[in-house]
């Protein structure tokens, strides 16, 4: 269904047969003996228009009816009639599903039909695929947030409707696409959306009504508030005039004057009369949805909270729950109960805030944790990568009002129950969809068909990416392609979520913590716009929850003036970094400072996540002599994870675990500039490997790398790397013959136990709010490798060599690779041939470790000798006493 052009004009005649099922035209049930009838004379396309134009049911009971009519087909359609027949059973499954209110299963149900057309795309209706199917799918994917899905399926709708040189299908389709673009923030897109429509639109039809309350919308975001009003006052006085027949206009003025109210919020009263017109609509005069009902209770119940009337909203909140959950009140709700709907979400959401503003602390939370699921199932629905990652962010600062009133209960009261409650809504608000990509690794690891298919489909769209990079993005039946895969592909993965036992989310810390060995502890932080909020465990559990101020503004700004911007900052006035490195150091830890000789495993958030804390200074004196700071890294060996469940993953996860493998690129291509310190590296690093492979310039190539991330334990690269950060399309890292995509690790199947980055800023990145920096570090752990070591800034070239040389030493005498690297770090410092200069912290605190640190363990040449002298004098100890005897 890739294209308009593959559908023609086909079965006209099932049409009218069709809109008689939709508007619901009362007909006689046939009964049993009629079905039968059908069956037995195997007479296929009768039989699926008997259970289509099946009355008298509830939307909810005629689309399990229509359910069970796939199942209950006794063959497959074959004729063209038939074909077309079981497409029109899947819209109607689809529309009456979308009637009764479970907008995923609706989607799912049109997704059906979508890849039926599609199969059959020589005897479907083109004017019928527009309007009943692709409109109708379009809306529900924004309904539901993928908004990416949902302008795919608008543009194919668009397509169509050009096709067939049908004006007000072209205008109500960019009503759709005006309506996605504003939901995605493109407002000024949503607008010229609206003005293509309105130049296509009869001035006096519903069409033209529902494009102004479109334009009403962005200028409402845009808070161009006068025009707003006046748009959603002429669509109001224009879907007015519409005939009364007009069921849909009927539609669009019930959602016209809601729109209505939410402008006029700020005058409350008259933002009541026009959700009371809403209200007062009679479900004669417009195609009840039981969606959009629950949505007008809802804001009806937020109305009545602005008021700080928070009974009456409960009773408007109540309204809401038993439309959306017939037979529920509010309080009733278990989270069996919750599915992915995000007027759902918000209902959930706003009865905690009223709970909480009722003193009901417990409810409150009860609630916000039912919220919260709902967004994760919401979620999980979702096919774009951009939709997953926009609800992370929308769901922040709910989460943040959580842990806030979770905090404020512990310090009230003490109890563990909030201190418990502040760890799981930190934990469960961060890297989520790392954490889901990382169970990817070992849900798709199955050998059956479902399994197969993924994988086959996962290849070819590292095809079509890397053959599009590399036509310079300018084929576009290319990008075509690799769009459809990736539906597909989306399409798979959700099945695998759907099987029983596939969801591992809901793991307790307690089980966790005890992966931790003794004398290391876990400091988690929630960086929100009001608060940090901290938690530090050790393998008994939470040791203390706190909450300081933080000025996220002074991070972003240390960050920026000492490191991404180069070393200057720091050589030109050195006390001045010193004090804004003790300020940092007294907001984070002043309250809990690291405990020397103790082993920290942090789990930074937000702008945090940007900052080097074995940088900062734990002391106010300063001193001229830099080697003699008190750093962080001389007080703590410190590494890094993204949450509590990506590091369990981590430590559980399956790895190579033998070889070394090193890629050192000193030649670049034409362009960019050579590496001198790489060989130098290299001559360093291979005293302390054993046995290892050196792949050198042009023996550097992409095949012989994807070879020893499967093969090898250990895979150190030394070259340049380009980030999406720096304005790459598609990150990789440079190697002799080509770039290697980081999107390319999806395809491996085995994974080294460390990878050690040696590049440039290969550990900064795309910072994505609630997720993290998306690094090259976090797509080598989300392609499966426990451990990463990498750059947050540019190393420098001369540095590299020897910190590296020290932490390959240091790895071979120890199990720990995160004391391995402090230990590199302290030798650099302690090192009197090193001047002071370079002993400034953009020189040696670039590189950092993130993950398992116990994931390898790696032995000198040297300690091999012994083993082997140990082995021969056994023997001949052995022979020694058996001749003296």
């Amino acid at each position: 269904m890739a294209g308009a052009r593959s559908y023609h004009s086909l079965v006209k005649r099932m049409l009218p047969l069709l809109a008689a099922a939709w508007l619901s035209i009362a007909w006689q049930a046939p009964d049993s003996t009629t079905w039968k009838k059908y069956r037995d004379s195997n007479q296929l396309t009768e039989w699926i228009y008997a259970q289509i134009q099946y009355s008298g049911l509830s939307p909810a009971a005629k689309a399990a009816q229509l359910k069970q009519a796939t199942i209950n087909a006794w063959r497959a359609p074959a004729s063209a009639e038939e074909i077309q027949a079981w497409l029109d059973l899947l819209i109607n499954q689809g529309y009456t599903l979308l009637q009764s209110g479970d907008i995923i299963s609706s989607t799912d149900a049109y997704q059906q039909a979508f890849e039926w057309g599609r199969q059959h795309a020589s005897i479907t209706d083109a004017g019928l695929v527009l309007e009943y199917l692709l409109k109708p799918l379009g809306n529900n994917y924004t309904r539901l947030g993928d908004y990416e899905q949902a302008l795919f399926i608008h543009r194919i709708a668009l397509e169509f409707a050009r096709e067939l040189g049908d004006r007000q299908a072209m205008a109500a389709t960019y009503s759709n696409l005006a309506n996605t673009a504003a939901n995605m923030g493109q407002l000024q897109q949503s607008l010229q959306y609206c003005r293509e429509g309105t130049l296509l639109a009869d001035k006096h039809s519903a069409t033209y009504g529902l494009l102004l309350s479109e334009q009403a919308d962005a200028c409402q975001q845009l808070q161009q508030y006068a025009a707003a009003k006046q748009r959603i006052q002429q669509s109001i006085l224009i879907l007015r005039q519409q005939p009364a027949s007009n069921q849909e206009a009927a539609h669009w003025l019930f959602m016209a004057y809601q729109q209505a109210g939410d402008i006029y919020l700020a005058t409350p009263a008259t933002a009541a009369q026009y959700y009371q017109r809403a209200a007062a609509m009679p479900e004669s005069k417009r195609a009840l949805r039981k969606r959009e009902q629950a949505r007008l209770f809802l804001r009806m119940g937020k109305l009545q909270l602005l008021l700080q009337q928070p009974q009456k909203a409960l009773v408007w909140l109540d309204s809401c729950a038993s439309v959306l959950l017939p037979g529920k009140t509010i309080r009733q709700i278990t989270p069996r109960d919750i599915y992915g709907e995000y007027i759902l979400l918000d209902l959930l959401f706003t009865a905690g805030t009223v709970h909480q503003s009722l003193q009901e602390p417990v409810t409150a939370l009860s609630l916000y944790r039912l919220c919260f699921e709902t967004e994760r199932e919401l979620r999980h629905q979702y096919i774009s990568a951009s939709a997953k990652e926009a609800a992370i962010s929308d769901s922040r600062d709910r989460y943040e009002t959580a842990i806030a009133l979770a905090w404020r209960c512990w310090q009230a009261t003490r109890q563990p129950f909030y201190q418990q409650a502040i760890l799981q809504l930190m934990e469960n608000s961060k890297s989520q969809l790392l954490w889901e990509e990382m169970q990817q690794q070992t849900h798709y690891a199955g050998n059956d068909s479902l399994h197969k298919r993924i994988r086959l489909l996962e290849q070819a769209q590292l095809y079509y990416r890397r053959e599009a990079l590399q036509s310079g993005k300018a084929d576009s039946m290319l990008q075509q392609r690799e769009q459809r895969v990736a539906w597909d592909l989306a399409t798979l993965r959700k099945k695998i979520n759907a099987i029983p036992g596939a969801d591992t989310d809901r793991l307790s810390a307690d089980s966790m913590l005890r992966l931790l060995p003794p004398g290391q502890l876990i400091r988690s932080f929630f960086t929100g716009n009001h608060a940090l909020y901290s938690v530090e465990m050790d393998r008994n559990g939470i040791r203390y929850a706190d909450s300081t101020a933080i000025d996220r503004n002074a991070v972003i700004n240390f960050r920026q003036q000492y490191f991404e911007s180069g070393p200057q900052a720091m050589i030109n006035n050195p006390k001045a970094y010193y004090n804004a490195a003790y300020q940092l150091y007294t907001q984070i830890f002043a309250g809990h400072p690291l405990q020397t000789g103790y082993s920290y495993l942090l789990m930074p958030d937000g702008v945090l996540s940007t900052l080097p804390v074995e940088a900062l200074v734990t002391t106010p004196s300063y001193s001229s002599a830099i080697g003699k700071w008190p750093f962080v890294v001389k007080q703590a060996t410190v590494s890094y994870a993204y949450s509590l469940r990506t590091w369990w993953l981590q430590m559980r996860a399956p790895a190579n675990t033998e070889g070394f493998s090193g890629f050192f690129i000193s030649q670049q291509q034409a362009g960019l500039s050579h590496l001198q310190g790489a060989e130098k590296e290299k001559e360093g690093i291979m005293p302390a490997i054993n046995d290892g492979h050196w792949y050198v310039n042009e023996q550097a190539g992409s095949s012989t790398f994807k070879q020893a991330l499967m093969q090898s334990a250990i895979v150190h690269i030394s070259t340049h790397a380009f980030l999406k950060k720096d304005s790459i399309d598609a990150p990789h890292i440079m190697l002799y013959d080509a770039p290697f995509y980081l999107f390319e690790l999806g395809g491996l199947p085995q994974h080294p136990a460390m990878v050690v980055l040696s590049a440039c800023k290969t550990g900064d990145g795309r910072m994505v709010t609630g997720e993290g920096v998306q690094s090259m570090a976090h797509a080598f752990m989300a392609g499966g490798t426990p451990a990463v070591v990498a750059a947050s800034w540019n190393v420098n070239d001369a540095t590299a060599p020897l910190l590296m040389q020290q932490f390959y030493q240091q790895l071979s005498k120890q199990r720990n690779a995160a004391a391995a690297l402090q230990e590199a770090k302290l030798s650099w410092l302690n090192d009197p041939r090193v001047t002071d200069l370079n002993k400034l912290p953009y020189y040696w605190a670039a590189l950092s470790f993130q993950g398992n640190t116990g994931a390898i363990i790696l032995r000198s040449t040297r300690h091999y000798w012994y083993w082997w002298l140990l082995l021969l004098l056994i023997p001949a100890f052995a022979a020694w006493h058996k001749l003296k005897n």
